[in-house]
C-alpha cells in the first residue's frame, strides 16, 4: 500500500501529496509546500514509527498539529485520519502499488517552481516590456513577519510584488494584491508603490524613490530590508 495526505480544505484543496520517510512539510523551507500562512516554514517530517507505520512529527512549529481540535506532538498516517496543519485540513488516504502510479504525483517545491514558471509564460502579454538588468543586483531579505529568514535576490527588471503576484509573491495576510514594482535606475533600483498607503517605504508613504542600502520596506506585519550586491 502506499500512503498520500490530501487537502480536504483549506488552500490548494484537493492537492494530494505522497508520503515519503524523510520529507518535510512546510510553508516555505520544505519538500512540500503548503501556502497557508498559519504554517510554519518547516513544520512538520513524515517518519516511520518502531512498527514501520508513517507518522508526521510537529517540528517544534509556532501552530503545532491539531486532530479534532487537540494539539498533538505527531500524527498516526492510518488511513482515513483527518488532521489539520494551520489552517488547512488533510485526509490520510491508502491505495494499492499499481493504483499510485496515476493517483498522485509528488508535490515539491520544484513542482511548484515548475507549474508558477508555466504559468508566468501563460501570463506573459503579447508585447513584452523590455527586461534590463539591476546592475547592482538588490537583495531583499524578510526580518520580520510570515516570511521571515526568507531572501530574494533579484537581477533584473521590472518585477513586481503582491499577495496574487507570480513574480515576487507576499505571504501577509494584509499584502494588496499589487503592493509595489522595482523597476532599474541608473546604478539603483526603483521602487514604485502600488498600495500607496498600505505599503510604506522608512515608515513614510510614498509613491515611487530610488532604493538605498539599508531601506525597509513595511506592510502588513511584514519588514523587508533593502540591500545592493
Amino acid at each position: 500500500m502506499v500512503t498520500f495526505i490530501e487537502i480536504v480544505d483549506g488552500p490548494n484543496e484537493g492537492s494530494r501529496f505522497k508520503v515519503e520517510e524523510g520529507l518535510t512539510l512546510g510553508r516555505s523551507k520544505a519538500d512540500i509546500i503548503i501556502k497557508d500562512p498559519k504554517v510554519s516554514s518547516t513544520h512538520a517530517q513524515f517518519a516511520l514509527d518502531g512498527k514501520g507505520q508513517f507518522v508526521l512529527v510537529d517540528l517544534d512549529s509556532s501552530n503545532g498539529l491539531h486532530i479534532a481540535g487537540r494539539r498533538v506532538k505527531k500524527v498516526a498516517l492510518l488511513s482515513g485520519v483527518i488532521f489539520e496543519v494551520g489552517r488547512t485540513q488533510f485526509q490520510v488516504v491508502t491505495v494499492e502499488e499499481e493504483v499510485a502510479i496515476d493517483f498522485s504525483r509528488l508535490i515539491t517545491w520544484r513542482s511548484i517552481v515548475k507549474d508558477k514558471l508555466q504559468n508566468l509564460d501563460e501570463a506573459k502579454p503579447s508585447s513584452p516590456g523590455i527586461l534590463q538588468s539591476f546592475s547592482p543586483a538588490l537583495k531583499l531579505s524578510f526580518i520580520q513577519g510570515i516570511q521571515t529568514d526568507e531572501e530574494i535576490i533579484l537581477g533584473y527588471g521590472p518585477r513586481h510584488a503582491g499577495s496574487d503576484s507570480l513574480d515576487i509573491e507576499l505571504l501577509d495576510e494584509e499584502a494588496p494584491k499589487e503592493a509595489f514594482e522595482l523597476h532599474p535606475g541608473p546604478g539603483m533600483v526603483e521602487i514604485k508603490i502600488k498600495a500607496i498607503g498600505r505599503v510604506t517605504l522608512n515608515n513614510k508613504s510614498i509613491d515611487a524613490e530610488m532604493l538605498k542600502d539599508g531601506d525597509l520596506i513595511s506592510l502588513g506585519n511584514t519588514l523587508i530590508k533593502v540591500s545592493y550586491l
